[in-house]
């Protein structure tokens, strides 16, 4: 059977897409990524050009749109990208809309990370290599996000920012102060607790590559507690990369995902099987 492309109904798909908007200030979706494209472009592609249990190659992925384009519609993909901000974006991204639950147990989604720190040794040598990633990678891995994107600046001591639940629905702010260098000292915990209450943020989480001290731990302490619907927490905390590797998390109420206003992530139906990741 012959089909001739001027006798069919409708007209061929062209090579420019209007009806896919690009993302603005108020999408949901938006991750605050400044070359995020949205999803539903990236689903476009991947679906046009490749079939479910095929392998899907972002070597330049960004917060990760193809990568979860890939996992929705059942393809194994691989991202790739030179910053921890973007990887840890990813990781958070693809576990917050893929991980699944089972009566009470998470399952988390399954995808291999490689290139960031695995154990206390190699996050101080990120550390004293590259501080400004360490302070993104270590910000992303207790649930928070880095002040933009841990650049070199005036940031007031304020490295980033955190949102736990005060309850079923609302949200308040902790923030972050991060030190990649071995020259700490109690200080440090009085600067950010003059933050905290200056600008009444909840919770202060003081992340530091290495050991804290007496003194230090003593300041924290002093913070207080804050109190909300899901108990009572201490507002000041110091976390250590080894403290991280040995199971030791702050003591926190739920923290908000990292995008509030976008729902968890359905897979195709049909796309279900298959679908594998890894992250470099």
């Amino acid at each position: 059977m012959k089909r001739y492309l001027d006798e069919q109904r409708g007209i061929a798909f062209g090579d420019v897409w209007t009806d896919i908007p690009p993302i603005n200030s108020q999408a949901q979706e938006r991750l605050g990524y400044p070359t995020q494209k949205p999803r539903a472009l990236l689903e476009r592609i991947v679906a046009a050009s490749s079939n479910p249990g095929d392998v899907v190659l972002d070597p330049f992925c960004g917060c990760g749109t193809a990568v979860d384009a890939a996992q929705k519609l059942g393809r194994q993909w691989i991202g790739i990208d030179v910053t921890h901000l973007a990887i840890g974006l990813i990781e958070k991204r693809m576990h917050e809309g893929y991980d699944t639950e089972e009566g009470e147990k998470k399952i988390p989604l399954a995808f291999e990370v490689i290139g960031v720190p695995k154990d206390k040794d190699s996050a101080l040598r990120l550390a004293a290599e590259k501080p400004h990633d360490f302070q993104n990678w270590f910000c992303l891995k207790v649930g928070g996000y880095p002040l933009d994107g841990g650049r070199k600046g005036a940031d007031r001591g304020v490295d980033g920012h955190f949102y736990p639940y005060e309850n079923s629905r609302d949200t308040s702010t902790g923030v972050i102060s991060v030190k990649a260098g071995a020259n700490i000292g109690v200080a440090m915990i009085r600067d950010l607790r003059g933050v905290m209450e200056r600008e009444g943020f909840a919770f202060g989480l003081f992340l530091s590559a290495y050991e804290p001290t007496r003194p230090m731990l003593a300041e924290a302490a002093a913070a207080g507690v804050h109190e909300n619907d899901f108990g009572r927490f201490p507002r000041l905390q110091i976390l250590t990369p080894a403290d991280l590797f040995h199971g030791q998390a702050a003591k926190l109420p739920p923290l908000a995902p990292i995008n509030r206003r976008h729902a968890r992530v359905e897979t195709r139906a049909s796309h279900k099987a298959g679908a594998q990741g890894s992250l470099l």
